[in-house]
């Protein structure tokens, strides 16, 4: 059977968001009459999952998974993404809770409205209903432009919808067509910069990536791990990946560092 849209979240002792995150998404379908499927994987974490298990075992949308080790962000993704077919892939941290209605269904009639738009996501917001800095990367502007060809990121608040660089994989939904065929997310990366290397790949192959701030979820974010230990190791990953090799690489990076620190100093 080919679903609408699948519904992927991993748990790694996040239980106690998980099972809030997992209503949510339950509520926020029950208007949109679509064929959908969520599935869930638990990467080999110290969570017990078997009263969710069988609390949500009549519900035959639902299915849950376990691997016997850590597989990672994308690694971990990749595999639920083989368990169905499917026109789009909504991936979905459990740290996410909804606080807005028609939220999927908001962004799923955005994106199936144009073929151009591969990834689509939501504006992210704290606990104290601020914007959350770096849910999304800009594209246009000067300073997105040095950012970008340095493999730096530019964050400003938007309050309309715009195409981006990349989107927060924390709410991402995405054309499985093209997920398929870029071999999804790159395994390299254990944790962090894994929806930035896609959202680049994708661009390259002339798709659009779109940010909706009308649409916003709560995320809670940092609940899975530490950044600093695994984001450096991503972030070289990534630079190593796209732009060291590029003449230009070290200038452009010269120039944002530069930039940053002025900001910085302005700022204090």
């Amino acid at each position: 059977m080919t679903f609408d849209i699948t519904i992927q979240i991993i748990n790694y002792n996040t239980k106690k968001y998980l099972e809030k995150c997992l209503e949510g998404v339950i509520n926020d379908l029950e208007n949109f009459n679509i064929n959908y499927k969520i599935n869930i994987l638990d990467n080999n974490s110290n969570d017990d999952l078997s009263d969710l298990e069988k609390k949500f075992m009549e519900n035959n949308k639902i299915s849950f998974y376990f691997s016997k080790q850590n597989l990672g962000f994308g690694k971990g993704h990749n595999y639920l993404a083989k368990k169905n077919d499917a026109k789009y892939i909504l991936i979905v941290n459990p740290d996410v809770d909804f606080i807005e209605e028609n939220t999927i269904k908001r962004l799923f009639e955005r994106i199936s409205a144009d073929s151009k738009i591969k990834v689509i996501g939501p504006k992210l917001v704290t606990d104290k209903g601020t914007a959350q800095v770096l849910d999304h990367g800009e594209l246009t502007g000067f300073l997105a432009w040095i950012a970008l060809n340095s493999g730096d990121s530019y964050w400003k608040n938007r309050n309309g919808i715009c195409e981006v660089a990349w989107v927060s994989g924390a709410f991402f939904l995405i054309e499985f067509e093209i997920f398929n065929r870029l071999g999804g997310f790159d395994e390299n990366f254990f944790l962090y910069k894994e929806e930035e290397d896609l959202c680049l790949r994708i661009r390259k192959s002339s798709g659009k990536i779109v940010y909706d701030p009308n649409v916003a979820v709560l995320h809670y974010g940092s609940v899975v791990a530490k950044k600093d230990d695994y984001q450096q190791k991503s972030v070289e990953y990534f630079l190593e990946k796209h732009f060291r090799k590029k003449v230009s690489y070290k200038f452009f990076r010269f120039l944002y560092q530069i930039i940053k620190k002025c900001k910085n100093l302005i700022a204090k």
